[in-house]
């Protein structure tokens, strides 16, 4: 009789208890997945490095400002399922897409620096090639984006004035 008593009380709970307390928490995954492997020394973390929850069957998109005088590392990290990560990177005011990984075999890191500050839309979706069907349409991971900066050199400025 008690068994049963405790196993009512345990099937409560778990009806009580938002699903959501048993996802996987993101929010840190670019400090703490694959990404740190690419922290490069002299380069500090941006504050706009992120991470979220995302599918195979997801498009994320992030509007993040580059400021000038500035070299900047994009890196990409998953759940090995989910890789190749495809991204494309759009300038926000005049909508022109700048890079497109898929011509470079889906490369998951990019380096890149910009003059001037430079508002930009990151478009990301995993495309799971080491997926099957049903993982596709069930696996959910955890997509890090990394990003990374230092300033440009004194030798650098002054070279492009």
């Amino acid at each position: 009789m008690k068994l049963i008593r405790k196993i009512q009380v345990v099937a409560v709970l778990f009806l009580i208890i938002p699903g959501h307390l048993f996802s996987q928490n993101c929010a840190t995954h670019h400090l703490d997945g694959d990404c740190h492997n690419d922290v490069q020394k002299g380069y500090k973390v941006y504050s706009q490095s992120h991470s979220t929850q995302i599918s195979a069957l997801d498009t994320v998109e992030m509007s993040i400002v580059f400021y000038g005088q500035k070299d900047y590392i994009l890196s990409f990290c998953t759940h090995k399922n989910l890789y190749p990560i495809h991204f494309v990177l759009i300038d926000e005011q005049t909508k022109e897409v700048l890079y497109d990984n898929e011509e470079d075999k889906y490369l998951e890191s990019l380096g890149l620096g910009f003059d001037v500050a430079k508002p930009m839309i990151l478009r990301v979706n995993a495309i799971a090639r080491l997926s099957n069907d049903e993982e596709i349409n069930d696996k959910i991971g955890c997509l890090g984006l990394l990003i990374q900066y230092k300033n440009y050199s004194r030798k650098k400025v002054q070279l492009q004035l």
